[in-house]
C-alpha cells in the first residue's frame, strides 16, 4: 500500500506536465504513481467548479475540504483506491466545529460511534486565540478514519510575510492538540501534507545564511514558535530546554528522515521567483509522519525526483510512503455528494 502527498498548486495543474499531459485522467495519474492513497493540497478550486472527472472516478473514492469564504484558495483532497482501502469515517477541519455532511450538527457533537473523536476541549480551543470556525473553514484539513489508523491530510497556513503568524501558530497548536488527544484515546495517527514548517537546518538550504542575517544561534533558530511545536510532536525532534506542558512526549516519526537521516538537499519546495529548483535551493516542508508504533509497518519512504508541476510561486515534489502488510479496509464509499 502506497501513500503519496502532493501540493499540486491547482487541481488541474499537473496535466500541463509530463507524464500527466499524455494521460489526462486522475485514475491514470494515480496508476503511474502506483498510489493507493493520494493526498493533494492547494487545490484552488470552488465547489461549483468540481467536475465529474475529478470526483466520479472508477475504483476511487474522494473527500474534499474547500474554503467556505475565500474562493479558489487552499483546499485539500484525499483520493483512496477502494480495492485497497476505504475509510469508515470522514471529516473536514481540525476542531470538529463544522457541520457534518448533510446535517446541521457539528462533527464534535455527533454520537461517539459516528465521529472520529479527539476534539480539543472548549478550554483548549480558547487557548488557541483563533476563531475556531475560521480555522476549520479555510479548506486546510481532511481527516479520514480507517480501522488501522486516523489519517490527517493537511495544508498548513504559510508565513505570509508575518501577516498571519497568530493564525498559523493557532492552526499548528490545534493540530498538535487533536493528534495528541487521539493518541490518548488509543488511536494511531498518520499526518501528511504541506505543513509549511521545516524541522532543522538540514531541511532548508538557506538556513545558515538566514541565521547569519538575523544574528541568531542554532538554539534560537530551532526554537522559533512554529518549529518548536513541530519538533515536540516529532520523535527525535530538537527541543531546547524544558518541553511545553501537554507536549511532554513525542509521538510521530518523520519517516522520510528516518530512512535518510544524513541526506542533504531533500527538498520539496523552491522559490520560483529566483528559479531555485534547478540548483535545488529549497526547503523540506512536506511530510509523512506516522504514529510511534507504526514505524515497523513502513518499508520505504522518499521524495520522488523529477516530476515537475507548474507553480505560481513555488514548486513541490511528492513524499512517498509504502506500508507493509495492511489488509483491505471496508467502510463508507464517499463523503456525501460534493461536501
Amino acid at each position: 500500500m502506497r501513500l503519496t502527498t502532493w501540493n499540486v498548486n491547482g487541481i488541474r495543474n499537473p496535466f500541463g506536465y509530463q507524464p500527466w499531459n499524455t494521460v489526462r485522467t486522475f485514475p491514470a495519474m494515480f496508476d503511474i504513481l502506483e498510489a493507493d492513497i493520494v493526498v493533494m493540497q492547494e487545490l484552488k478550486i470552488q465547489r461549483k467548479d468540481l467536475r465529474d472527472d475529478m470526483v466520479l472516478l472508477d475504483g476511487w473514492d474522494c473527500y474534499f475540504s474547500l474554503p467556505k469564504h475565500k474562493k479558489g484558495y487552499s483546499g485539500v483532497g484525499i483520493y483512496t483506491r477502494n480495492a485497497s482501502c476505504s475509510p469508515v469515517r470522514a471529516e473536514e477541519g481540525v476542531l470538529g466545529v463544522l457541520p457534518s455532511a448533510g446535517t446541521t450538527t457539528a462533527y464534535r457533537d455527533l454520537e461517539p460511534e459516528h465521529h472520529i473523536g479527539g476534539y480539543p476541549t472548549e478550554s483548549q480551543i480558547e487557548d488557541l486565540g483563533v476563531d475556531p470556525q475560521l480555522l476549520d473553514s479555510e479548506g486546510r484539513c481532511v481527516c479520514l478514519e480507517f480501522p488501522a489508523f486516523v489519517l490527517f491530510g493537511v495544508y498548513s497556513p504559510a508565513n505570509s510575510s508575518g501577516l498571519r503568524d497568530d493564525f498559523r501558530y493557532g492552526f499548528l497548536c490545534a493540530l498538535d492538540c487533536r493528534i495528541r488527544n487521539l493518541v490518548r484515546l488509543g488511536k494511531r495517527v498518520v499526518l501528511v501534507g504541506d505543513l509549511n514548517v521545516s524541522r532543522a537546518e538540514i531541511d532548508t538550504a538557506s538556513s545558515l545564511d538566514d541565521m547569519r542575517k538575523l544574528g541568531i544561534t542554532h538554539d534560537e533558530y530551532i526554537s522559533t514558535p512554529n518549529r518548536r511545536i513541530f519538533n515536540q510532536l516529532i520523535i527525535g525532534g530538537d527541543v531546547i530546554g524544558e518541553r511545553d506542558q501537554g507536549r511532554e512526549q513525542s509521538i510521530l516519526w518523520d519517516i522520510a528522515r528516518e530512512f535518510h537521516p544524513e541526506r542533504n538537499g531533500m527538498y520539496t519546495h523552491w522559490e520560483q521567483k529566483i528559479n531555485a529548483r534547478p540548483g535545488n535551493f529549497g526547503s523540506r516542508i512536506d511530510f509523512v509522519l506516522v504514529n510511534s508504533d507504526m514505524k515497523h509497518w513502513v518499508v520505504a519512504s522518499d521524495i520522488q525526483e523529477g516530476l515537475m508541476v507548474r507553480q505560481v510561486s513555488i514548486q513541490r515534489k511528492h513524499n512517498l510512503l509504502k506500508y507493509q502488510g495492511l489488509r483491505p479496509l471496508s467502510g463508507i464509499r464517499r463523503l456525501q455528494g460534493r461536501n
